[in-house]
């Protein structure tokens, strides 16, 4: 090879903007004929329009209905060689074999009944492990990352997934994953609930866990939680339990702590947060951050409220001096009980020499300065 070539091929390596080492897998069915309350042919097309003409390699499984659709408007935008489209029916999915036990699970058990949904729904989103370990196994484009993103994530760009949409977020998303299995932490749920016992009752109503819409992996860590995913999800159809995806991840956040990544925030927020957290602080902190301290799950606290204050301690967000204090304090307690007398002591005596010298931060400790100072001194002394 000459001298020419070679450092032609090393400029197109560093200088051209290839697509992100991740395949992302998705589908859409045609849900109406088994229920007419279903999401329309129409909306779900339309609702797929923004996630169509982003260039990242994509696996999409559609019904003989959807995927015309889906084709014509991908290869409008030219992007057929980064699309991989699979024909497959509503019955031809793994699960399928368990439609008829859970309308019979429904008849006997479903309080968190929802005329808009419907079995064939619940089977499809328990589908979507499946359709993404076709993909990990298949790996038609030779990435090392992949990841699940929902179809229809609505009709004003992606503004299911995020707020602000730009046409390279998810671009820069899929850039800077890792081999994890990364999801977004939507809300806290009492962990006795992983007790079979308990299944009934942790079924009455939808626990909001994670968000479903949108996670990444690396192949090996993906494939051993997939697997897992898989078990729960069965065992608690033949329990006779069941809706929807997300509280199968109950068991799966303490099983796999060390191989998942965590982000933080509502659904609007996951592009925005997935990678740094950039938005929704008050919800993390009421929503999250809180419920961790109350159930007492201070290794969760502590992960989470570091991570928000390297965010906050570097200025790559706006300071909300209040909630950065609370998210403080916060950090003080759990650390506590996680790490020890001597982390705490440390931050403990970081919060102290910022009340000296940020008249923002003294003005938030001066609010219950008594009820603080007691706190530190269980570390300082």
């Amino acid at each position: 090879m000459n001298f020419i070539v070679l450092n032609y091929i090393i400029f197109l390596k560093h200088n051209i903007m290839l697509p992100p080492d991740c395949t992302l897998t998705t589908s859409c069915f045609d849900l109406t004929k088994f229920h007419g309350k279903s999401r329309s042919l129409e909306e779900s097309i339309n609702n797929m329009k923004t996630l169509l003409e982003i260039p990242c390699y994509i696996v999409i499984y559609a019904d003989s209905i959807c995927l015309p659709y889906i084709k014509k408007i991908r290869s409008s935008y030219k992007l057929d060689h980064l699309t991989q489209y699979i024909e497959i029916e509503f019955n031809e999915l793994p699960k399928y074999q368990y439609v008829d036990q859970v309308k019979k699970n429904r008849e006997v058990y479903w309080p968190t009944r929802d005329e808009r949904t419907c079995a064939e729904n619940h089977i499809l989103q328990l589908s979507k492990v499946d359709l993404l370990l076709k993909t990990i196994n298949n790996n038609p484009f030779n990435t090392s990352k992949f990841g699940w993103i929902d179809s229809s994530l609505g009709s004003n760009n992606l503004s299911k997934i995020c707020k602000n949409y730009n046409n390279n977020m998810l671009l820069y998303v899929l850039n800077n994953i890792t081999d994890k299995f990364h999801i977004q932490i939507l809300n806290v749920c009492d962990k006795k609930y992983k007790d079979v016992s308990l299944k009934r009752e942790f079924y009455e109503r939808y626990r909001w866990i994670m968000c479903g819409s949108f996670y990444t992996m690396g192949s090996e860590i993906g494939k051993k939680i997939i697997n897992r995913i898989n078990e729960i999800s069965i065992d608690a159809i033949l329990q006779g339990y069941g809706h929807g995806d997300e509280l199968i991840f109950l068991e799966i956040l303490d099983e796999f702590y060390d191989d998942i990544e965590r982000s933080y925030g509502d659904y609007y927020n996951i592009l925005n947060n997935f990678i740094h957290p950039t938005r929704g602080f008050e919800y993390i902190y009421h929503n999250i951050i809180k419920n961790y301290q109350h159930n007492s799950y201070h290794k969760e606290c502590y992960d989470c409220c570091k991570k928000i204050l390297n965010e906050i301690e570097t200025f790559k967000v706006n300071i909300n001096y209040e909630l950065y204090f609370s998210i403080l304090f916060s950090y003080y307690l759990c650390s506590y009980y996680y790490k020890g007398k001597d982390e705490a002591k440390n931050i403990a005596n970081n919060i102290i020499k910022l009340v000296s010298i940020n008249p923002y931060i003294k003005n938030e400790y001066d609010k219950n300065a008594d009820f603080y100072q007691n706190n530190f001194n269980y570390s300082l002394q």
